[in-house]
């Protein structure tokens, strides 16, 4: 699949946004509990988002220097990331991330951070796929979408026709 995970790309964008006090090597994530949300959507050009990955995703950062970087920047980064990622988080039922914070020592935390997020799984036919699918051989990828770049309006004013 060529398309990043959501968790990817949040992590991506906490590591990007903490440097230089928070470094890669202090940043773990990964994904629990998980639930497919089955949604069979043509998309057209015979692409099919046949499901969304619903699932906790779990971030642990250790070293959080919390007496160099406030810790508030770090809740509002996630607040941020959440609302531009364009999910309906109340269609999905998506909780609000849960955060917890340990004390490591007098300038250093360790943080937990647990919040819910969505992927489609969208397919496009392929001869040599593995996902069968209405009868032909799909792979898991981005469904390919036509986007206009014009378009034509007619404006009609009072009594013209």
């Amino acid at each position: 699949m060529s398309r990043k995970t959501q968790l990817q790309l949040i992590t991506e964008f906490l590591l990007a946004s903490l440097k230089p006090h928070i470094q890669a090597n202090s940043i773990d994530a990964w994904q629990e509990h998980g639930t497919i949300v089955i949604c069979n959507q043509d998309l057209g050009l015979e692409g099919y988002c046949i499901g969304k990955w619903k699932h906790t995703a779990v971030i642990h950062i250790q070293n959080f220097p919390h007496l160099k970087m406030n810790p508030y920047n770090l809740l509002a980064l996630i607040a941020a990331y959440l609302i531009d990622s364009g999910w309906d988080r109340d269609t999905y039922d998506l909780a609000d991330p849960d955060i917890d914070i340990d004390a490591e020592s007098d300038d250093h935390t360790t943080v937990l951070i647990e919040l819910e997020l969505l992927d489609d799984l969208e397919i496009i036919p392929d001869v040599n796929g593995g996902i069968v699918f209405n009868g032909q051989k799909y792979s898991l990828d981005i469904a390919p979408v036509n986007v206009a770049d014009t378009i034509d309006t007619l404006v009609n004013i009072g009594g013209d026709a």
